[in-house]
Parts: structure tokens; C-alpha cells; sequence
């Protein structure tokens, strides 16, 4: 039996997509069920959406979204995590370090308004990130990742930033 939980994130405050290549993380990726990861290394983000900045990267237009589905597995859940974020700017800057991404292991960590960030562990090779657009009289775009992960957001302290 698979479960789907869709989460409207409005208090997230920055979105940031981090390659995996620059990011020591104390617990394994194959670890499930993590809820708390505390002295993370974490590097500078390839692709960052700041909500609170007009002049970011990208300009939320609405709040993101972030569906989780969850499917049983031997070892505890695999779940699906689909990340939607819509922006209104900045979508060339977008568009440019989406191409970073391609074919390359990333994480995702959403900051809160309260200042604490959440981690979207993602298994090796399951991490996509794609730009969707939409035309009409007010054309947006939105900024979709998708990631495979053991664990649901854990929530994560970091030794640098």
C-alpha cells in the first residue's frame, strides 16, 4: 500500500539544490528513518530559490509544494519526494544552473522562517531537477526536483555554510 502526503511549504524562507560531491554528511544515505543529522558539512549550493529576496535567483510566485509518497520496502520506505517550486524571475539564472545539475547527485535543504533547515537525503542516482513553463497572459515557471530517499526532511545542523 503506497501513501501520499502533499505538504505546502510557507514557511520555508530559501531553497537550496547542493551536489552531493560537496557534502560529507555524518549518517549514510542507506540509513532510514532519520529524523535529525546534526554537524553536516555542507558546500555552496548550485541552484538557490531566496523567498525572502526580490533580487534571488528566483521569485516565488506561490508556495512550493513538496508530495511525498511512500511505498514499503525489506528495509523500512522508499519514498518519492516531488519538490515544485514557482517562480515568476529569474528564470534564465535558473535555467542556467539547472544545466549544472544535470546527471549529477544532489540534496536539497529548505530553510525556515525560525532558521532551521531541513534535509531531502536523496539516494544516488535519483535525484532530477527539471524547469517546467507555462505561457498564457502572465507566463511563470516552475522549478520541479524529484529524489528517492529513505527517510522523510530531516532536520540538520551544519558545521559550515
Amino acid at each position: 500500500m503506497e501513501n501520499c502526503f502533499e505538504i505546502f511549504l510557507n514557511e520555508v524562507t530559501r531553497i537550496e539544490l547542493i551536489q552531493a560531491s560537496v557534502c560529507t554528511l555524518p549518517i549514510p544515505f542507506c540509513v532510514g528513518e532519520i529524523t535529525q543529522m546534526n554537524n553536516c558539512t555542507i558546500g555552496e549550493a548550485t541552484m538557490v530559490v531566496d523567498i525572502s529576496s526580490t533580487s534571488a535567483d528566483g521569485l516565488l510566485q506561490s508556495a512550493s509544494t513538496l508530495k511525498t509518497q511512500e511505498k514499503p520496502q525489506a528495509a523500512g520506505y522508499l519514498r518519492n519526494h516531488d519538490l515544485q517550486i514557482p517562480i515568476k524571475d529569474g528564470y534564465d539564472t535558473i535555467r542556467q544552473k539547472r544545466g549544472s545539475l544535470a546527471g549529477r547527485d544532489f540534496y536539497v535543504v529548505l530553510r525556515m522562517l525560525s532558521g532551521s533547515e531541513f534535509l531531502l537525503y536523496s539516494l544516488p542516482n535519483t535525484s532530477t531537477v527539471s524547469v517546467e513553463d507555462q505561457v498564457g497572459s502572465e507566463s511563470k515557471q516552475t522549478v520541479k526536483v524529484s529524489l528517492q530517499s529513505l527517510s522523510n526532511m530531516i532536520k540538520i545542523t551544519r558545521t559550515n555554510n
